[in-house]
């Protein structure tokens, strides 16, 4: 499992290709993928960005599978986007908390967040931005232009500065040390910004932001594996870390199993850093998770997927188990099996149903594109 060399296509699109059309097809309101993306990317709410993070994921999935322009141009509109609609923390007169001289946004939801600046929420996005980075830093775009070259540059400033730094001191200040907010409480919370680390550890000159996410790599990468626990031949582990101990990570009240939506989000870290190299991970582990996935999570009866990482039913997710699109499907990339499991599992309703028919279909696509 390689991160795939991305080609030369230049402004070629195929229109033909079916993750086009779905992307430009309207819906039954006459609102296309494209339009709802750039409409979230464009509302200064960072409880948006939770959502976005799925279109984010599907066009870093296809640029991969293609090289087209096309789809680079797609991503930039977007992180353009979030970017210009950033405030100076400060001078967001709405805002409860923090007010300090940052670049952010607030979240407009009618929860406990409301008018409230949250790492959550950008780190839904911001670790696919940094993965996109990555992607491209050394593609025919950056060469194409001298401009493009500055966004690339730039754009990495930005998330140095005004996502990384940011959050990095805001923790020392709420919790005397700089990892709380990153690590959290829970694996797939801390999922998201390891992730971003682990890009921003690979791209980034400066020598402490280098320092910092490695120490948080490795800070994750103890929690998660006190975690992981072996049944059978696969991985089961808590949502709530295990043992905090030696960490900066916050400690539960209760030990929660992981429900399979949200263990998305650890699967693509661990992809992810197993990919990148990172020697905490090998080819072992996504053996297990594959085991998971397919002898303890998938219901081949029903051809639908249960609601825990330990095959348990949940009373408060109910059928969320069938979201499996930002994380477990990439473990297809390295097992026939699963990827049978994945196509038939396409026929079903399931997509539709928990909007995720983008992020699967552009994931598959580039699996089954590279084989």
């Amino acid at each position: 499992m390689t991160v795939s060399c991305l080609s030369q296509n230049e402004s070629v699109i195929d229109k033909s290709n079916p993750i086009y059309a779905m992307y430009n097809r309207p819906n039954k309101n006459g609102i296309t993928e494209e339009q709802m993306a750039w409409d979230k990317s464009r509302s200064g709410n960072a409880f948006d960005f939770m959502a976005l993070r799925k279109t984010i994921d599907a066009i870093n999935a296809i640029t991969q599978a293609t090289g087209e322009r096309y789809w680079i141009n797609q991503q930039v509109v977007l992180i353009n986007n979030l970017i210009q609609t950033s405030q100076i923390s400060s001078d967001i007169q709405e805002n409860l908390i923090f007010r300090d001289e940052f670049k952010s946004w607030i979240s407009l939801a009618n929860n406990d967040t409301y008018h409230k600046e949250v790492p959550l929420y950008e780190s839904y996005s911001f670790f696919y931005i940094m993965q996109f980075l990555y992607l491209i830093r050394n593609s025919a775009w950056i060469e194409k232009t001298d401009n493009n070259k500055v966004w690339w540059t730039n754009t990495l400033a930005f998330i140095e500065k005004h996502i990384w730094t940011k959050w990095y001191e805001r923790s020392f200040s709420s919790f005397k040390n700089h990892y709380r907010y990153f690590l959290r409480s829970r694996t797939h919370m801390g999922s998201h910004w390891a992730g971003l680390a682990l890009y921003l550890n690979a791209l980034t000159a400066n020598t402490e932001i280098k320092s910092q996410t490695a120490f948080l790599i490795q800070q994750y990468d103890t929690l998660l594996k006190r975690n992981l626990k072996v049944r059978q031949g696969g991985y089961i582990w808590n949502s709530t870390y295990d043992n905090v101990e030696g960490t900066f990570a916050g400690r539960s009240s209760e030990s929660l199993i992981q429900d399979v939506s949200h263990g998305n989000h650890v699967v693509s870290y661990i992809i992810a850093a197993y990919t990148l190299g990172n020697k905490d991970w090998t080819i072992d582990d996504i053996k297990r998770l594959s085991f998971t996935l397919k002898e303890i999570i998938y219901d081949a009866q029903s051809n639908r997927f249960r609601d825990n990482v330990d095959g348990s039913a949940s009373t408060e997710r109910t059928g969320r188990g069938n979201f499996v699109a930002d994380g477990w499907v990439k473990l297809a990339a390295c097992n026939e099996e699963i990827k049978a499991i994945f196509q038939k599992f396409e026929k079903t309703g399931m997509l539709k149903k928990y909007n995720q028919e983008l992020q699967f279909k552009a994931n598959l696509y580039k699996i089954e594109r590279n084989k």
